[in-house]
């Protein structure tokens, strides 16, 4: 029979998907496991038993948390944040774990958000700026959430653009009579149309009328509404609104002053060319010229920005040689819909695709965040791109991160920028970095490291992150070793370390059976350690309040399903947990025939079971209590596969013949379904205070049984402590037995 002794001095590959049983041979398989639940991966290589979910809230039937929930952080200042759960219509308030009640003094714990439908929670994008959070969905009119000037002052309210950007879902062009002439070569040009009709020498002029020439119409009224342009002699280039013609005297009243009274040496022209409705659309001139309009004065003068000079300046271009470009109209409205993602970037507000342009990202002018308009392409001025690559790129989310990124259901991409270059009109450009796609409703999330996103299948978690050896950005897989724990995520949330005894902590919220993946992350050591957190209920939502860690939990008692609002909380040893100080009974609670933990002054008393929504305990608390839901806890190790010389042993019977257990601030442990005792009988009053914690090495011997895999499991039963460092275990190998 041949020994071999193992040591796991760490556990920072996490939990090994099973697909990697066979290798053996790789360093993670010697640093994971088979099975991590309940517990978290520290940075320094051992596994703790996760906290435990203290009970806050119990969403109410009317808020159809069961057609969905959204959990979304809010960070007001250094002192206060916030955790916005939003439901159909509604958005509940937590400060410090606490609901906030009475919202503007209207007697509601929540903010009614009008338009925000079921179908749109698990989709909408948010982003904030100072008090100002921003809410979108393809489908809804985005919504500024503004915090107030207290904890229960929140208004909610439909956007009102400045500027909306304008795209041509109809294009047509024609080619109105007359010429135009443009006063300037390029950038802001007003553009006059000599149209040809009722054309003349003026008789006379004043402050406010012409008198039109002897042949115009003797009707009254003739010319009312229509646009007068004085192409030569006295008042050249001035262009007015007639608003009364009398017939009779040829006397033209026009809408404001002249600038330069007319004489008998004006050469005028009457006519209709523009209207209102051209404001927006194009004149493109030959042999250059494009000009959007931009602001209408009257029906033969139009103001407009250059984006292609014209070739002369104060010279007619005849007709024939200019066209008017129409069909542009609001990309965003209720019928084209409106952006699906934004985000804050360099002093402007991003949006990224909508429902008729889902490829396109547009960024507010500087400043300016609800002005979309381009006018002069000036450095400050509005922007917009759109992905043209050869695959279908919705976009599904953007982030401000070293450049800003944009992430589609076809691929990753980014806006480059060199050092100390901000983005402007004419540098806005989008690159692709990686064609992997991200899934929809998922919001990407930052690390020290990079970004992180769910690709578009929902199968594999990764990292798009900039290299300094490629002067690019790539993707990586953190996934390939843990892809089992992903099971149709349906939300992720980070919660960054706070001291060393932490790492970064990503929690991804399951669909399929309501469990959460959890991976510590520790970039620097190029650590990823998943492990599985597993409820009484199915967890539906997930988020992060700083380093408060919010979750919604939909838990069935007595066959009734609820929503529980709950927070990880490192004091607290069960789920769903109800603490206090003094108390022999508790009553209202809601865990209706379920049987709980129940903890006092320290001390494991009996389960109870809630009856009429009562629980009386084993004996009084003195001074603090918990009652609760329990978990299970479960470490297991891969099977243990060694070549020993001779070859490996993979098929063999093995046998654990001794297990030397390496742990800190231990209350409670099973090995192998063995318990290894804690409690010491050399300490006077014993029997009579908590379990103390015990920090040093366990051993346990005498181990019964062969297999061919020679497994250690590590469970607890009871909610107490358990940190395990490291498992040193001896095995006997059946010579091929």
């Amino acid at each position: 029979m041949t020994k071999f002794v193992d040591f796991q001095t760490n556990f920072t590959s996490g939990e090994i998907d099973p697909l990697l049983r066979a290798r053996t041979d790789i360093a993670q398989y010697q640093n994971g496991a088979e099975k991590l639940t309940n517990v978290l991966v520290q940075p320094q290589g051992g596994v703790k038993r996760r906290p435990g979910l203290k009970h806050l809230y119990q969403l109410p039937e009317d808020a159809a948390p069961e057609n969905g929930v959204r959990l979304v952080p809010f960070e007001f200042s250094v002192d206060d944040s916030y955790m916005l759960i939003f439901t159909t219509g509604r958005m509940y308030v937590f400060r410090n774990q606490v609901l906030v009640t009475d919202i503007n003094g209207s007697g509601n714990d929540y903010l009614a958000i009008a338009g925000l439908t079921a179908d749109m929670l698990s989709t909408f994008c948010w982003t904030q700026s100072a008090d100002t959070l921003i809410l979108v969905h393809e489908s809804f009119q985005p919504v500024k959430i503004v915090r107030g000037g207290d904890h229960d002052v929140w208004t909610g309210s439909a956007i009102t653009f400045d500027g909306i950007p304008q795209y041509a879902f109809t294009l047509s062009t024609s080619n109105p009579t007359g010429s135009i002439i443009p006063d300037e070569l390029s950038g802001t040009v007003t553009l006059y149309s000599d149209k040809g009709d009722n054309t003349g020498t003026a008789q006379a002029g004043a402050a406010t009328t012409i008198t039109l020439a002897s042949g115009a119409s003797g009707t009254d009224d003739a010319y009312n509404g229509l646009g007068i342009y004085i192409k030569s002699g006295t008042g050249e280039g001035q262009s007015r609104t007639i608003t009364d013609y009398v017939g009779a005297t040829k006397v033209a009243t026009v809408g404001s002053d002249w600038d330069v009274n007319p004489d008998n040496t004006s050469v005028y022209t009457i006519g209709d060319t523009f209207s209102a409705s051209d404001v927006n659309q194009y004149i493109n001139a030959d042999p250059q010229g494009r000009l959007r309009i931009t602001e209408y004065v009257n029906p033969v003068t139009v103001r407009g920005v250059t984006e292609v000079p014209f070739f002369k300046a104060d010279e007619p271009i005849e007709q024939g040689n200019w066209e008017l470009e129409s069909g542009y109209e609001d990309t965003w409205s209720s019928t084209k819909g409106w952006p699906k993602s934004c985000t804050f970037h360099e002093g402007r507000l991003y949006f990224g695709g909508s429902r008729t342009r889902p490829s396109t990202v547009w960024g507010s002018k500087v400043g300016f965040f609800f002005d979309f308009q381009p006018v002069e392409a000036y450095d400050d001025d509005a922007v917009e791109a759109t992905l043209d690559t050869n695959t279908y790129n919705s976009i599904v989310d953007i982030i401000s991160g070293r450049d800003l990124q944009i992430f589609t259901t076809g691929g990753e991409f980014f806006v480059p920028q060199q050092p100390s270059t901000p983005i402007t009109p004419t540098n806005f450009f989008v690159r692709t970095a990686s064609r992997n796609g991200v899934r929809e409703g998922i919001r990407v999330t930052q690390i020290d490291s990079g970004t992180l996103y769910i690709r578009r299948q929902g199968k594999a978690l990764s990292e798009f992150i900039y290299s300094d050896t490629q002067l690019a950005y790539v993707s990586n897989a953190i996934s390939v070793l843990s892809s089992h724990l992903l099971k149709n995520p349906i939300e992720m949330a980070v919660r960054r370390a706070t001291s060393t005894d932490e790492s970064d902590l990503l929690l991804i919220a399951n669909a399929d059976d309501g469990t959460i993946a959890a991976y510590s992350l520790m970039p620097q050591q190029k650590v990823v350690a998943p492990s599985e957190f597993i409820t009484d209920g199915e967890f539906v939502g997930i988020g992060v309040d700083i380093s408060d860690i919010y979750a919604v939990v939909k838990r069935t008692f007595d066959e009734t399903d609820g929503y529980f609002v709950e927070v990880f909380d490192s004091n607290t040893f069960t789920d769903c947990a109800f603490t206090g100080g003094s108390a022999s009974s508790l009553s209202s609670l809601p865990h209706e025939g379920a049987t709980l933990n129940v903890i006092a002054d320290g001390n494991v008393l009996g389960d109870e079971t809630v009856s009429s929504g009562s629980i009386t305990f084993d004996r009084t608390s003195a001074t603090s209590y918990e009652v609760g839901l329990p978990f299970s806890v479960e470490i297991k190790t891969l099977p243990i596969e060694r070549d020993i010389g001779t070859g490996t042993r993979i098929a063999y019977k093995k046998r654990v013949v001794e297990v030397n257990a390496v742990l800190n601030e231990t209350q409670h442990i099973k090995i192998n379904n063995i318990l290894v005792p804690i409690r010491s009988f050399d300490t006077a009053g014993t029997l009579d205070n908590p379990t103390a914690s015990f920090t040093g090495i366990k051993s346990l011997y005498g181990i019964r049984g062969y297999s061919k895999t020679a497994q250690v499991t590590v469970t607890q039963e009871y909610p107490l402590k358990l940190t395990l460092l490291g498992l040193e275990y001896k095995v006997a190998t059946s010579g091929g037995a």
